[in-house]
């Protein structure tokens, strides 16, 4: 059984007490948890917006019913985060403003998130957590590029780093520098996340590709280009508002004077003829 915070909770009640002032044993279940998401950060809210719990579930609680004391109230707002790492800063202020932070250039970590409104008045009380996905995963085909003759750099760009822990956006535009993933003989294959926007208009694939000579050395700048793939996504359905994020797959093709940006039902093209 997980600790508590607050240190007015009994240890037990006697019959002829007044029960109101006992915890409620909130039973949180996690059966629909993938086991991918290791851990979880839970925040407890009365309705004055005061935080009455603060814990933290890990992934060898997921199967066993993972029971916790809590003070009893009418309303209790429960946000939980998961999968807070290395590719997140935490800025604790034991209140809602408390924000969740994507670090500049890495790729952001996998969050989830579930929201709910529970009642802990009675002695037991009950949370399921339902994860909702808050990042997409992209990924980049260069294609019919064989990754070792051209220097390239991939940077996605978004207009919101982070998170309060309600669910409202925060932070600034950020950066993720996209990772080689694969190389295969007619693509190069790059990947990175980026974590849900308040819309995708300022959604941007940074593009650079410089062409490498024999010996080794950097040659002529072949594409460099600020791509609105976010413009592209909403007007052929993708939706930045559902529940959980469709991943993103982006197909490159190059031709020396023209890219076309293929995804689904959508392409750009791009003249490089004044590049070259």
């Amino acid at each position: 059984m997980a600790g508590v915070l607050a240190v007015w909770l009994c240890g037990g009640c006697r019959v002829f007490e007044d029960r109101d002032v006992c915890p409620s044993y909130l039973t949180v279940d996690m059966q629909g948890v993938d086991r991918s998401i290791r851990e979880w950060q839970m925040w407890l809210f009365n309705g004055a917006g005061e935080m009455i719990c603060k814990d933290t579930i890990y992934r060898r609680d997921y199967v066993a019913p993972y029971v916790i004391e809590v003070p009893r109230y009418g309303e209790v707002e429960c946000l939980l985060w998961g999968n807070i790492r290395g590719g997140t800063e935490l800025e604790e202020r034991y209140s809602q403003g408390t924000t969740i932070l994507k670090l500049e250039d890495i790729p952001s970590d996998s969050l989830y998130s579930s929201r709910s409104i529970i009642s802990t008045n009675g002695e037991e009380s009950y949370l399921k957590v339902v994860p909702r996905k808050e990042f997409a995963t992209v990924e980049l085909y260069l294609q019919g590029w064989v990754g070792i003759d051209f220097d390239i750099e991939a940077v996605l760009k978004c207009a919101k780093g982070g998170f309060c822990v309600n669910g409202d956006f925060y932070g600034n535009g950020v950066s993720t520098r996209m990772e080689f993933s694969d190389l295969g003989n007619y693509y190069t294959k790059l990947s990175g996340r980026i974590l849900r926007q308040p819309d995708t208009e300022n959604i941007l694939l940074s593009l650079f590709i410089r062409k490498r000579e024999v010996d080794g050395s950097l040659g002529k700048v072949l594409v460099d280009l600020d791509i609105p793939i976010g413009m592209y996504l909403e007007n052929n359905g993708y939706n930045i508002q559902s529940p959980d994020l469709s991943d993103i797959r982006l197909d490159v093709d190059y031709s020396y004077n023209q890219l076309v940006v293929k995804a689904e039902d959508w392409e750009a093209e791009y003249s490089l003829v004044e590049e070259i």
